[in-house]
């Protein structure tokens, strides 16, 4: 074999070895950048994820800061994460493409996302539409929570597939950068006999390696980029034993905390700052870290500022393949917007609370779907009259009478509220001591966010004394109103301008017009053309200054009737309050007859007057013609008896002594008509009197004018009217001679004057047991000249009692009697 040849064998041999070798290191060489990619791969996914999360969180946080203070600045990040979450999701998605379980959780995650930004979006149109205290429910019994323990959940299952892949394509990486290093030296050892062929291939190798470090430095970069703008903060520790060293922070740390890119890299950077607080309980949990190969906590971190802020942070222990720990990879996201807002809705519901503890004038309690109490608030209490511990649990039904709960009010009521949303009524309820209120209850239908029916809102408010009042003004109107039907006098309301809302049947009669004639028309149609002037002006000086020179008055006037005939009235006239404004009502009475009544008892009261004067001529002649002769007659009678005695016989002198009692009894009797006369037509001095005074006095001269007598007289103490003292001791001296006179004939005579209750006020009364008198004969005791006894048994007028009767009756009380014959006699008065 020729050198040539042996040449070329040996060339083809080196050739083929050098080939070998080539393809084996071109082989690693790809795998290694191969592998390379995937790490950067994996890398940019993890990003990708914590972004995506990230943005949620703030859109979360975002959305809680609206519904609490209603400020739609705090939207922005939320409007922001609408926007960028779907990119961020289509890159996740087009990054794990190869990998069907991770786009599997993927899908979930998305649906998750869409249900949670639906959630954020109908929470921030009901703040909107509702209220804070419409958000503050949809919040409070939403799945808002369990849809961020879902998404954190599917995160942290797709985080420790990366991170398992991240760990698997690194060893992979190591093992073909080793294979690497073996066919490059073994190329080299090849490449000392083949030098231009050899350094061909390394350059060609060393291009692609140049490539595979391009391409990771451009994955690196853009792998900034994502964490420079994200508000999560990335970082590593490495194990060693049982200390960790921070090895790795993102840049956006500075951005966040405000420390330079160096001092995160202390190894006691992160305890120093830790709050002291927190710090013996998050070391504590360091423990879980390495048992669970994961841990997720919150506590407070100083800023370079000084300030504290708390931190949510998510971390995962990274092992070897021995599984020894030999990194820690986490990032933590700044919540104190989130906190603050929690304490917000927390002082809130705190505030609620308190609120329905003081209200009293509110019955406030939950019920379940079935209508069993569930919650009670002391106005419920005090309306219900049940305790707490009374009612809750039992069913709301017993509120409601028997006849409702046997009609299935109460189960109507719910399915009412449940269909409709809502449900209201004003009825009669039961409370716990059976008593009945007339309330106002309003139950409401709460659900949570997928509709589901939670319970029942009640809220009862005690209407019984609105409802007592209200049937009292409907019980006043309708009397009223029967009043007004019914009356003989003109009613008529008219409003602040004057003109008419009202008038009555009686009004009809009295003015000759039919009342939808009238109403709304200016009440000067019924009077005189030469009124009008003078009722619209004190109508506006009534309402301008509240001068009355009508209102709250009753006044003669003059009326006008349909046909224009005028009349005379009397108006009583009242202003009334109807809203805001003043309302008249006049009660108008037609006084044509009582005028002409009136001018007939005048002229009667002339023609009386004159009678009465004419009678005052005749006493004073009857007194001073007739006494004359009397006396005369009886003068020359007792003449006649003292200087003829000598001279008459038995017979005579009996005929002269009749003629003289004759005589005295005319003056007497005459004496008595006067005083009659004087006693009806005496002008009457009313004032307080003491008639026990008054009948002791008169007494007193009863017994000297007959001292021989002996007679008990028993005088009540006390008896104190409003008369004519004049007129009364009339009467008084009447009745008490009658009872002396009467009694004249007892041994042991009796009189007595008190007073004893009648028809609800006193009746006074002169008592005795003398002759008495016969009740047949009652109706005559009061009548001029009756008498119901014999001169020869007790002398006497007839005109005593007849005096009474009048004076009795000028006081504008009665006088009657009673007795038997022989068992005394009763004459009371009023007064």
């Amino acid at each position: 074999m020729s050198l040539e040849r042996r040449i070329q064998i040996g060339f083809a041999i080196a050739v083929v070895i050098i080939l070998g070798v080539g393809a084996a290191a071109l082989r690693s060489t790809a795998a290694t950048v191969e592998s390379a990619r995937w790490v950067a791969h994996t890398l940019e996914a993890r990003a990708e994820l914590e972004a995506a999360f990230a943005e949620l969180i703030y859109a979360e946080t975002a959305v809680r800061g609206y519904v609490i203070t209603g400020d739609t600045t705090y939207l922005a990040p939320y409007d922001s994460a609408q926007a960028r979450l779907g990119g961020l999701l289509a890159g996740l998605r087009a990054l794990t493409s190869d990998n069907p379980a991770q786009l599997t959780r993927l899908d979930s995650l998305a649906t998750l996302v869409s249900v949670r930004l639906e959630r954020f979006h109908w929470t921030v149109e009901t703040r909107r539409t509702g209220g804070p205290a419409a958000a503050a429910r949809a919040v409070i019994g939403g799945r808002g929570k369990e849809l961020m323990q879902l998404v954190r959940g599917l995160v942290a299952q797709i985080e420790d597939e990366e991170a398992r892949l991240l760990a698997q394509r690194s060893a992979v990486l190591q093992t073909k950068a080793r294979l690497a290093r073996l066919a490059a030296w073994s190329g080299a050892l090849v490449a000392v006999t083949l030098a231009v062929i050899a350094g061909a291939l390394v350059s060609r190798e060393l291009a692609g390696r140049l490539r595979a470090e391009r391409t990771l430095g451009e994955t690196q970069t853009r792998f900034r980029q994502v964490l420079a703008s994200s508000t999560a903060v990335i970082y590593a520790n490495t194990i060693s034993g049982a200390s960790f060293s921070p090895s790795w922070v993102s840049e956006n740390v500075t951005r966040i905390t405000g420390y330079g890119p160096e001092e995160p890299l202390r190894p006691t950077w992160w305890l120093d700052n830790l709050h002291p607080d927190d710090r013996a309980r998050v070391l504590a949990e360091m423990s879980a870290l390495l048992a669970k190969d994961q841990l997720t906590t919150e506590y407070r971190f100083r800023s370079k500022d000084g300030t504290y802020h708390w931190v949510h942070d998510e971390s995962r222990l990274l092992r070897d393949a021995a599984g020894t720990p030999i990194e820690v990879v986490g990032s933590w996201v700044d919540i104190t917007d989130h906190r603050q807002a929690e304490a917000s809705l927390r002082a809130s519901e705190e505030r609620l609370r308190l609120l329905l503890g003081s209200v009293r004038d509110y019955a406030i309690y939950m019920l379940d779907p079935t209508g069993h109490v569930v919650s009670w608030n002391p106005g419920a209490e005090q309306i219900k009259g049940y305790r707490a511990e009374e009612i809750i649990g039992e069913h709301f039904s017993r509120f409601y009478l028997p006849e409702d709960v046997a009609a299935g009010r109460p189960e109507a009521a719910l399915r009412a509220a449940a269909a409709e949303g809502r449900y209201e009524e004003e009825n009669w309820r039961i409370r716990k001591d059976g008593s009945r209120i007339w309330a106002d209850v309003v139950i409401n239908a709460v659900r949570d966010d997928r509709g589901t029916l939670l319970g029942f809102a009640k809220v009862t408010r005690d209407l019984t004394e609105r409802q007592r009042a209200e049937e009292a003004l409907r019980a006043s109107e309708d009397r009223f109103r029967i009043l007004a039907v019914t009356a003989n006098d003109a009613i008529i309301s008219a409003d602040s301008h004057g003109n008419i809302t009202y008038f009555n049947p009686g009004a009809e009669r009295i003015f000759g017009y039919r009342a939808a004639e009238v109403n709304g028309k200016p009440l000067t149609v019924l009077m005189p053309e030469r009124f009008r002037d003078a009722h619209r002006a004190g109508i506006a000086r009534y309402l301008a200054t509240g001068e009355a020179r009508v209102v709250g008055k009753t006044v003669e006037l003059a009326g006008q009737k349909n046909n224009g005939a005028e009349f005379p009235l009397e108006l009583s006239l009242a202003s009334w309050q109807r809203g805001s404004e003043i309302a008249f009502t006049a009660i108008i009475r037609d006084v044509t007859e009582r005028k002409r009544v009136d001018e007939t008892l005048r002229r009667h009261t002339a023609q009386v007057e004159a009678a009465n004067a004419e009678l005052d001529a005749f006493a004073y002649s009857v007194s001073h013609d007739l006494r004359a002769p009397l006396r005369g007659i009886d003068g020359f009678s007792q003449a006649l008896l003292e200087d003829y005695a000598d001279r008459l016989d038995d017979a005579g002198k009996d005929y002269l002594t009749r003629v003289r009692s004759a005589s005295q009894r005319m003056a007497t009797l005459i004496d008595d008509l006067l005083n009659l006369s004087r006693v009806t037509r005496s002008e009457m001095h009313v004032g307080p009197l003491d008639l026990s005074a008054l009948a002791t006095g008169i007494a007193e001269d009863l017994q000297k004018r007959d001292p021989a007598r002996r007679v008990e007289v028993a005088i009540a103490p006390g008896l104190h009217v409003s008369a004519d003292p004049g007129l009364m001791r009339v009467v008084l001296q009447n009745l008490l001679e009658n009872a002396w006179k009467f009694t004249g004939k007892r041994t042991a005579a009796r009189i007595e004057v008190g007073s004893v209750p009648h028809d609800g006020r006193p009746a006074y009364f002169v008592k005795d047991n003398g002759a008495g008198f016969d009740m047949t004969y009652v109706g005559k005791l009061f009548g001029a000249f009756q008498r119901l006894h014999g001169a020869q048994e007790f002398d006497g007028t007839g005109i005593g009692l007849a005096t009474v009767q009048r004076v009795i009756h000028r006081h504008g009380g009665r006088v009657w009697a009673e007795g038997a014959v022989g068992d005394g006699a009763t004459f009371y008065f009023t007064l």
